[in-house]
């Protein structure tokens, strides 16, 4: 009998990683994302989310989209991904945006964007188009001289030679507000040039490591290459706050905008620790802006501009007011309660559109069939114990 539970014991486990195990290769999978959009939106972007909130991009507009034929664009996202926002020129322009659209997680999807921004969503392919196959890439961000109007990057894989691109001078890079130039890369490339003006001017080689890069060319070619945005190296601040007794497990959501790059990977954010009369946490020092919330990210302030590179303290009175300031306020603070009470979760705003409700992802099947699975097995052993009996 004992021989006889343990085999069915086996069994349900192995069913259970083979499920678990099936779920975890479709969220890791990367999904074609196919676009049609209304003509004037130039230059579209994904953004892509989770209903859990994590993001698929590190910051909005999310991924630029690459073209088809016939007017179609199309970019790759995580499998877990089940909202998406097209959005072009740049993210900049809220009038050029769908909203949240729902979308199932681990499928293929061609989404029609129409004149009134409204989305039309098929897991039928609406082109004949091929769609290239994914290759994971990395961004090469590229500080050029003033003189140079456009920038390109060349890309290859030394000592076999195999180029990334099909002809010289290789892949046109896209300038930002912040004057850097931008551009991917196969992350089985090793090598790089920078050149300007078609070609006309150009580094020497560059030898890399395929990942994210920033790179600044000066006038007579010389160069520094760094894995860091130097934009961002500034120290942590701390990030202090005063919130309503009722506000239970306070966290901190910051970003840097208008680039929209964000500190944490999903929504709420960070928590805060309780150090004396004060909840704390410490941010990269180059975000500008925060949220303090509370209640599971249910209850929060409105979005608050802070200065990069300093300590900041908040005190929350309630949702629709807090102030901000760089020195620890004066007179009494009250201590924040140990105990909040419960309360009704008050509604809030997103720090991102809406989404539509989403089609059911196969999680509760999966619990469903392991919920079946045990509950056959048990049947087994109370007729097995009877038996013998």
């Amino acid at each position: 009998m004992k021989k006889m539970i343990a085999i069915l014991i086996a069994v349900m486990l192995c069913v259970s990683c083979l499920s678990l195990t099936a779920f975890a290769a479709e969220s890791d999978e990367m999904i074609p994302v196919v676009v049609s959009v209304p003509e004037g939106w130039d230059a579209p972007n994904l953004w892509a989310w989770a209903d859990d909130g994590t993001n698929a991009f590190a910051a909005w507009p999310g991924e630029a989209m690459e073209e088809l034929e016939d007017g179609w664009y199309y970019t790759y996202v995580p499998g877990y991904v089940q909202n998406v926002i097209v959005n072009a020129n740049q993210g900049t322009d809220a009038a050029i945006q769908t909203d949240g659209i729902a979308v199932e997680a681990g499928k293929g999807v061609w989404i029609t964007v129409a004149e009134d921004k409204t989305a039309a969503v098929s897991y039928d392919a609406q082109t004949t188009a091929e769609i290239p196959a994914y290759v994971e890439k990395f961004i090469v961000h590229a500080y050029v001289p003033l003189e140079w109007k456009t920038a390109a990057l060349w890309a290859w894989s030394a000592p076999d030679g195999t180029n990334a691109f099909e002809s010289w001078p290789g892949e046109a890079m896209a300038e930002g507000e912040n004057g850097w130039f931008t551009a991917k890369a196969p992350v089985w490339v090793n090598s790089i040039i920078i050149s300007g003006n078609d070609g006309a001017a150009k580094t020497e080689d560059v030898s890399i490591e395929a990942k994210e890069l920033w790179i600044t060319v000066y006038e007579d070619l010389t160069y520094d290459l760094s894995y860091e945005d130097p934009d961002k190296a500034v120290e942590n601040i701390t990030v202090h706050a005063q919130v309503p007794a009722d506000w239970s497990a306070p966290n901190c959501w910051a970003w840097s905008a208008p680039d929209g790059t964000n500190a944490f990977s999903s929504w709420p954010g960070e928590a805060l620790t309780l150090n004396g009369n004060w909840y704390t946490i410490e941010v990269p020092g180059w975000i500008n802006s925060v949220i303090i919330n509370a209640n599971e990210g249910t209850i929060q302030t409105s979005d608050l501009s802070v200065e990069a590179g300093k300590d900041v303290w908040v005190v929350v009175t309630d949702k629709d007011n807090a102030a901000v300031s760089y020195e620890e306020p004066s007179g009494e603070v009250t201590p924040p309660a140990t105990e909040p009470q419960e309360t009704k979760p008050a509604e809030t705003q997103p720090t991102q559109p809406d989404a539509q409700e989403p089609e059911p992802s196969n999680t509760g099947l999966i619990i469903g069939i392991l919920a079946a699975v045990a509950v056959v097995i048990a049947v087994v052993v109370v007729v097995m114990i009877k038996k013998k009996k």
